[in-house]
Order: structure tokens, then sequence, then C-alpha cells
């Protein structure tokens, strides 16, 4: 398995906004979301804003996806709801 990086964006209100790009090592999309594994939970839980999109490749093309809420599921393994 390659690591790959997750992509974390908030938008709010005229052109303010918020990003952060983490590595992980696997994204997949579930009946209950997305689940990041190797991603520190720790980094999400210091942020202090709610990421809006989440973006990854898979299979050479960029996912973009509309994330709520997340949850850890582990000190690594993190699962964000979809919107």
């Amino acid at each position: 398995m390659s690591a790959t990086t997750i992509f974390l964006e908030a938008h709010y209100f005229g052109e303010d906004s918020e990003e952060l790009r983490l590595p992980c090592d696997a994204v997949a999309a579930t009946a209950g979301g997305l689940v990041v594994t190797g991603l520190e939970a720790r980094h999400l839980q210091a942020l202090t804003w709610r990421p809006d999109f989440l973006s990854y490749w898979s299979d050479g093309l960029l996912v973009r996806l509309a994330v709520g809420s997340w949850t850890a599921l582990g000190d690594t393994t993190v699962r964000f709801s979809l919107r």
C-alpha cells in the first residue's frame, strides 16, 4: 500500500477559507462514509474549523467530496460522514 494525502477545505462567507493537507495510508469509501487510515486523529482534533470538503487521488482521478462530521475509530483511523 502506498501512502497518499488528503486535502481538507472549509469555506466561509466571502472569500474566507481554511485548508490543510495531511498524509495518510489510504482512503476507502464505505456505506458509513469515508474511512481514512494512517491519519493521526490528533491532527483533526487540533483544528479550530470543520472541514466542508475532503479531496484525494484515486486511480489517477481527483475525488472531492462534501463531508460532515468525523469520528476517530482509533489513533490512526478516522471516518468522515458524507453530506
